[in-house]
């Protein structure tokens, strides 16, 4: 299910002229299903690290693109990862909960698909970034699924999660390698106290280099400029603030 992308806005929201971004789709498959990737790097700038950034529940589409653009910035490859299948594109919000309450329920398959994205972005003869220049953050149930990569050992420096569920259903098996932030909006109604207070005995637990950050005015969705609901909001500051948290985290990382 091949796009048209509107660069310039990617472009802008990364803060490079368009003439200077990359724009490939990349397709890898699963048991005979395709998953349509979207990598993005500055060509007058090539990167030497990659983030995978998994978007909110409706998956790959043109605000995904920008809402990793401008979180990420251009100063790493970022592989928007397809974790749905090329031909599941949600077009409302019911169908977009269908898709990720089944994998949400099926964390082995998630963890497998997360792997499969990673595997190809670490392939991508495009880009030249070393084994451990990798890290994976995600945006809602994308906050969720990179955290399932980070759980499942997979050999990433760093995992964000951003406004993103915090539980999984064996917390005591996690084999996380690399560091881990999680920015979380106190007002959101998914992640109650509980699930963050689950999160924080987990990852003490595993003795990992993990942090917490709690934005006291938002709640889920900051990043969302579409998200306009009780509990489920941008909030304009939160983002930003999350994005020089992010950076500065993998800066640190990959320094």
């Amino acid at each position: 299910m091949s796009h048209t992308w509107n660069a310039a806005a990617i472009a802008d929201k990364l803060g490079i002229a368009a003439a200077d971004l990359a724009i490939e789709t990349i397709v890898h498959t699963i048991d005979g299903v395709e998953y349509e990737n979207v990598l993005l790097f500055n060509k007058a700038k090539p990167p030497v690290s990659g983030v995978l950034a998994v978007p909110n529940y409706f998956g790959i589409r043109q605000q995904a693109l920008e809402i990793a653009a401008a979180t990420v910035g251009p100063d790493h490859a970022i592989f928007v990862a397809d974790v749905y299948g090329k031909t599941v594109r949600p077009t409302n919000a019911d169908d977009a909960l269908a898709v990720i309450i089944a994998l949400k329920k099926d964390r082995p398959e998630l963890r497998r698909r997360m792997n499969a994205a990673l595997d190809a972005f670490r392939h991508q003869p495009k880009i030249a970034i070393a084994a451990g220049k990798f890290g994976a953050c995600g945006f809602c149930f994308g906050g969720t699924a990179a955290l399932e990569l980070a759980r499942s050992g997979a050999d990433v420096r760093g995992t964000v999660s951003l406004h993103g569920a915090l539980d999984t259903p064996n917390p005591g098996a996690s084999q996380f390698k690399g560091a881990v932030l999680v920015l979380h909006g106190v007002q959101d109604p998914s992640v109650p106290r509980e699930m963050v207070n689950a999160f924080i005995d987990e990852a003490s637990a595993a003795n990992i280099d993990w942090q917490l950050l709690n934005y006291g005015q938002a709640g889920h969705s900051f990043t969302d400029p579409d998200a306009n609901n009780p509990g489920f909001f941008y909030h304009r500051q939160t983002a930003r603030r999350a994005s020089v948290a992010l950076k500065n985290f993998f800066g640190e990382l990959f320094a």
